[in-house]
């Protein structure tokens, strides 16, 4: 299953609160992303997985997250900071 890095402070106002995904982040994933596939999205806090939508109107990718799957992530300490 794909991981792909999101802003989740990008979730769309509509019912379903998909979250956007920018491919430019990650260009290589992006380029296999079709609707309907289910992937893991990701930020520095937590993991869901998602089912994959595109977005004809607006031209861009959105993420259905499935919040029964959210996992909290382990707190990564910044590196440097004493």
């Amino acid at each position: 299953m794909a991981r792909l890095y999101v802003d989740f402070n990008t979730m769309t106002t509509d019912p379903k609160a998909r979250v956007y995904i920018n491919t430019q982040i990650q260009p290589v994933l992006a380029q296999d992303l079709r609707p309907g596939l289910v992937v893991t999205l990701y930020d520095e806090e937590m993991e869901v997985a998602a089912l994959v939508e595109f977005d004809q109107q607006d031209q861009v990718w959105l993420g259905q997250p499935y919040w029964s799957t959210r996992r909290d992530l382990p707190v990564q300490e910044k590196s440097g900071s004493h």
